[in-house]
């Protein structure tokens, strides 16, 4: 693949992103861009993916300096928190919490979802009401 082909790779790739965030369909994207479904789907993904590479040094240094910022907070206001000052805990606590999602440390939730007989049903009848109003 030479230089123009990459080039005009990538700018079908930049068409079949903007005509996804418009809302087409990967069919339409496909034939807007004159491929089939499929192709216009892997442009669309190759696009995504190229943007998340570009991203990926800028949020890991997003994520440090945030990391710096909790430091700091929770270095000057832990001291005031431990001494019993209300709003020096709620701060250090909001700080601990950012923490502990950047890096992961909050265990997922579980949730317990069981498929009854009567909530299938249930969820039956509400497609067909959604589908007779659609008529």
């Amino acid at each position: 693949m030479n230089r123009s082909d990459i080039d005009e790779a990538k700018l079908r790739q930049a068409d079949a992103v903007e005509l996804r965030r418009a809302g087409a369909t990967y069919a339409q994207i496909g034939d807007a861009l004159g491929v089939n479904r499929k192709t216009a789907w892997n442009y669309v993904q190759a696009a995504l993916a190229e943007r998340a590479r570009e991203t990926a040094p800028d949020r890991d240094a997003l994520i440090g300096e945030q990391i710096a910022i909790l430091d700091t907070v929770l270095e000057g206001l832990l001291p005031k928190a431990a001494k019993g000052e209300t709003r020096a805990a709620e701060v250090v606590l909001k700080a601990l919490d950012r923490h502990a999602r950047l890096f992961g440390l909050d265990a997922p939730v579980r949730i317990k979802a069981e498929l009854t007989d009567e909530r299938i049903a249930r969820v039956m009848q509400l497609a067909e009401e959604i589908a007779e109003v659609g008529q």
